[in-house]
Formats: C-alpha cells, sequence, structure tokens
C-alpha cells in the first residue's frame, strides 16, 4: 500500500502549507504507541506524548474527541478519526499561536480525508480495522455533518463556527463530540435515520445539546 501511504503524506503536508505557522503535522494511534506518518516538529512531539503516556494526543486519543492543548511552546490540535486494533487513529496539528476558526476550519476539512485514507491501508493492508467499524466511522461523520448544518441554520454561522461549537460543548460537557452531534440531532429533529443502528448517547451529551440548541433559539 505505498500509494496509501504516499496519499496520507500528501495531504499531511498540504495541511501544513495551507495553515499559516503551522511547524508540523503527525498520525499517531496510542495507546499502541506507533507514529503512522509525521510532517516537521511532530514525529518528534508525538513520539513524545506517547512516550510519556500524556499530552493532548493522548487525550484525544483516550476521551475520543477533539482536544486543543500545548507542547512545549507550540499549541496543538489532536483530532481523533478512525479505529484501528492498536486505538484512535489521532491526526496532530503545531501550531506556533492559539488555533483560530480558519485554523480549525482548515483540519476539519483535510482531517476527514487522511482518517479515511488511514483506514483504507490499514483494512486493505489485512489488519484488523473491521467494516462495521469502517461504518460506523462514516455513520458519526455523517452526524457531525448534520448536526453543523443545524447550528448553521439556527445561528446562523459559516461552517468553522459551527464545528467550533460543538467542539467547545464536547469539551465543556466532557463527552465526544461524536455523541454532542448525534445529541443535537436528536434534539432538533425528534429521531435518528438509523437509530437501530447507533449506540445513544449519554444523557450529559442530551442535556448539553439541549441547553445550546435552546440558547440559539432565544
Amino acid at each position: 500500500m505505498k500509494f496509501g501511504g504516499e496519499l496520507i503524506s500528501r495531504l499531511m503536508s498540504h495541511l501544513c502549507e495551507r495553515l499559516p505557522g503551522c511547524r508540523g503535522v503527525g498520525l499517531s494511534v496510542w495507546p499502541d504507541g506507533a507514529v503512522i506518518r509525521a510532517v516537521g516538529v511532530a514525529e518528534e512531539l508525538d513520539q513524545a506524548q506517547v512516550d510519556r503516556r500524556e499530552g493532548p494526543l493522548v487525550d484525544a486519543s483516550r476521551d475520543e474527541r477533539q482536544v486543543t492543548g500545548k507542547v512545549g511552546d507550540l499549541d496543538v490540535v489532536a483530532v481523533p478519526g478512525s479505529w484501528g486494533n492498536g486505538g484512535p487513529v489521532v491526526l496532530t496539528v503545531y501550531l506556533d499561536h492559539p488555533p483560530r476558526v480558519e485554523d480549525l476550519k482548515a483540519i476539519e476539512e483535510i482531517e476527514p480525508l487522511v482518517a479515511t485514507a488511514a483506514a483504507v491501508v490499514e483494512f486493505c493492508a489485512g489488519e484488523v480495522l473491521r467494516a462495521d467499524q469502517m461504518v460506523r466511522m462514516v455513520q458519526h461523520r455523517r452526524y457531525i455533518e448534520q448536526a453543523k448544518g443545524l447550528l448553521m441554520g439556527a445561528r446562523p454561522c459559516p461552517p468553522g463556527d459551527a464545528f467550533e461549537l460543538m467542539v467547545r460543548a464536547s469539551q465543556h460537557a466532557n463527552v465526544k463530540l461524536r455523541d454532542i452531534a448525534i445529541a443535537l440531532v436528536l434534539v432538533a429533529c425528534g429521531e435518528l435515520e438509523d437509530a437501530d443502528d447507533m449506540t445513544m448517547p449519554p444523557k450529559i451529551a442530551y442535556d448539553t445539546a439541549q441547553r445550546l440548541w435552546e440558547a440559539l433559539h432565544v
């Protein structure tokens, strides 16, 4: 799967070039401890977080939600994507400034491509990523996109702002981003299209989504 690896590297390099002040982009699996691909400072800093078992990369993997933080003098955005045998695949972006809305928007646009490419590479390599895991990943992303659309219609606001609202709600409630998104769809629409195949979000996610939705309609 040489082509797949090259595709991941090119996507990561593109993201790094697109973000002013980007010092590196990495793709790692924790707790398995593997740095899959890295550009710039990410090779050293991703490995350091894996070795120490702490940092935004580890927090994003453990909690399965987007995390922002600091590693040394750099700001980090860590986004968990597909799930492999060793744990969630986490995209890390290292910036020389706190992440702005435009930074998060660019990461949001590229991360699904990187995560999907990594999942397909692992699947085609005969490793243990199962077809049902890939289906769930697509389902979760669909609900995140649907929730973004609902927020954009209620506020209104651009996609980056809607995504940031969900990220902040996720971090404040300490629940997974996908649970906030699913809960928002439930609050706004009353049901899910494929409810029988989905794990319902915890009550705190539903309560957080309810408060967010009500605040937008005051």
